[in-house]
């Protein structure tokens, strides 16, 4: 009988859960349903980038039927409102469903505490709605400041608070303190008229951090013009006012940012039956060692939702991704486990390496490691550690086409410079200004076509005269540097040019081997470096597959290099090629108009959908 497994929720654990569960049970009489109310999967750390205009609305956003394209995982959209525990059922908005193995792995929501006003009137960060609703909102504080004539009401425009100082609050008012100067040169205001700060209850942001890392974002976040107001309790939020601290100071403003803490969905509040522990003061649900619920031992727990002190802890697992990518292959083994009739043996103990925190999109730090062995990052190596990680975890979501999609963002189309690498990868000139280059390079290869044609590349063998030539003259006039006898650099003087040559045993070996070994076989690769010449001078010319055209120009010089030499004056034929290679037949092409038509039928073949191959 066919065992059914449904995973709910399509965060950071869920989807990790469902793709190893899939990977493992193929073949298996198993269906694999995951349910999640959005038909996205949205990436949560990511969300202040969003909020803030440093990146767009589609980078967080990855479609859960694009990443199990071509997998056995059905993906439905449904908004589950209760769980019949004993009766293995779901019941949804759009349906029911029945399970044999549930994967629990709803995230959170954020928790207001009791204070009044904070749910109606401040804005959260804690979904991909947010993220949006939160950066319309900002652009349009400071459209309206800027026609705004009565000074008060223009400074409560441009007043933002963030409450809470953990890693969501702190990065959400690095990224406005990064923003606010663009958005006032955008707009002609007056920077003194920004207020940004951030409060919070206790006497420390992200204690989580060591005081050296936190000491480094207090001076960063000074710098960049924000007031750190701890032991400040907030005690009410209005429409357009905000009340805190002990004397019950009132604030105008319009932007209340809410990040001071989370709570278990609603699914995980309603569970109570499956044992929320006490110590937890989120409602998070105690697992075993398997990561199983204690009373229902079919349910798994995912993510943020479970509570587990692994063995010699003293705390529970924190509520960070690095804890779904850990937990994920352990839920997936144990219900592989229980479905081929074993006892579920596989026992959690993560080892965790750290956190990294970014304090707008040039700044950051990073507290990592290993247990006992832990250590602060300076910013840059901080930055490129988020990066970093950010991207392995993209490679096991949606293969190489969203690490290229992360890099294309964050890096190469940044504005205003907002990377740790400054905006020195960002593509801001005009893609026109190399249509000329790309034009002599297409002419350089017909005019290469026509000179192997007069020299008598389609009547006779002329290759083996042309290497044979050089390496006597080689040997004979070169001065050459042998490496390990398999690699030598050489240069050669004659008739004020000077021919620089890479030549290895493997290539020698090839050229005896393979092309000049006949006289029939010479000309077959002599119609073959013609035709090659015409097509590329032709596609360059006329912007046609132009990225691989010019991978073809790259790879054709440095063979030439490799066997007969290459003019210095030459050289630029190996770095000009680099600048088509993903931009170059975009403007005056017909890349112009074939590349989307291939791109539709290319994103629709089983294979592409399955590895991911959009690119």
């Amino acid at each position: 009988m066919e065992k059914k497994i449904v995973v709910l929720g399509g965060g950071y654990a869920g989807i990790l859960v469902a793709k190893k569960l899939e990977k493992k049970l193929k073949g298996k009489d198993v269906s694999i349903t995951l349910i999640d109310k959005n038909p996205f999967h949205t990436m949560l750390t990511e969300l202040h980038e969003v909020a803030a205009y440093r990146v767009e609305e589609e980078s967080i956003r990855l479609d859960l039927k694009k990443i199990f394209a071509g997998r056995k995982v059905d993906v439905l959209t449904d908004n589950i409102k209760k769980v019949d525990y004993d009766n293995n059922k779901l019941f949804g908005e759009k349906g029911k469903y029945i399970y044999d193995y549930l994967v629990l792995a709803t995230g959170c929501k954020p928790t207001f505490f009791g204070v009044k006003g904070a749910e109606e009137n401040s804005f959260t960060l804690w979904s991909y709605e947010d993220s949006v609703r939160l950066r319309y909102h900002i652009a349009e504080m400071f459209r309206q400041a800027a026609i705004e004539l009565d000074i008060e009401k223009k400074k409560a425009l441009l007043s933002f608070y963030v409450i809470g100082c953990g890693f969501t609050g702190i990065e959400m008012i690095g990224e406005l303190a990064e923003l606010a100067p663009i958005f006032c040169k955008q707009y002609g205001i007056d920077p003194a008229l920004i207020t940004l700060r951030t409060l919070d209850m206790t006497d420390r942001i992200m204690p989580i951090l060591p005081e050296k890392a936190t000491n480094r974002a207090m001076k960063r976040l000074a710098k960049m013009g924000v007031e750190v107001m701890l032991n400040t309790t907030v005690t009410y939020v209005g429409p357009d006012s905000l009340t805190y601290g002990k004397d019950e100071k009132t604030a105008r403003t319009h932007t209340v940012i809410w990040a001071a803490g989370t709570q278990g969905s609603d699914i995980v509040l309603d569970s109570a039956e499956l044992g929320h522990a006490e110590k937890s003061r989120n409602s998070r649900i105690q697992v075993d060692g398997q990561l199983r619920s204690l009373k229902y031992p079919n349910v798994y727990v995912g993510g943020d939702n479970m509570y587990y002190i692994p063995p010699g802890e003293t705390t529970s697992v924190p509520q960070m991704v690095e804890n779904c990518e850990h937990c994920a292959p352990i839920i997936a083994k144990n219900i592989v486990e229980e479905i081929e009739g074993k006892e579920p043996s596989n026992i959690y103990k993560p080892t965790f390496h750290g956190v990294m925190v970014c304090i707008g999109g040039r700044y950051g730090v990073a507290h990592v490691g290993l247990p006992g062995k832990m250590f602060v990052l300076p910013s840059f190596l901080a930055m490129l550690s988020k990066h970093f990680i950010n991207m392995i975890y993209f490679v096991q979501v949606l293969g190489w086409h969203k690490v290229y999609v992360y890099i294309h963002k964050q890096f190469l189309t940044i504005r205003n410079r907002r990377s740790f690498v400054g905006g020195h990868l960002s593509n801001r000139g005009p893609l026109f200004l190399t249509v000329p280059l790309r034009l002599w390079l297409g002419g350089f290869f017909i005019n290469k076509a026509y000179e192997s044609f007069a020299l008598g590349y389609l009547n006779n063998p002329r290759l083996g005269i042309r290497f044979h030539t050089f390496a006597n003259t080689f040997f004979a006039d070169f001065f050459a540097i042998n490496l390990w006898d398999h690699f030598r650099f050489s240069t050669f003087m004659g008739f004020q040019e000077i021919t620089i040559i890479f030549q290895t045993s493997i290539m020698g070996w090839f050229l005896e081997t393979f092309v000049i070994n006949t006289p029939a076989n010479e000309m077959f690769w002599q119609h073959v470096i013609l035709i090659f010449q015409l097509l590329v001078g032709l596609a360059l010319i006329a912007g046609l597959l132009t990225t691989l055209a010019s991978i073809g120009v790259f790879l054709y010089t440095v063979i030439t290099m490799a066997t007969v030499g290459l003019p210095i004056s030459m050289m630029w034929l190996l770095v000009a090629p680099i600048a088509f290679m993903f931009i170059g037949g975009k403007v005056l092409a017909l890349d112009y108009y074939v590349m989307p038509w291939l791109k539709e039928k290319w994103m629709n073949v089983p294979f592409v959908k399955k590895w991911y191959l959009y690119n």
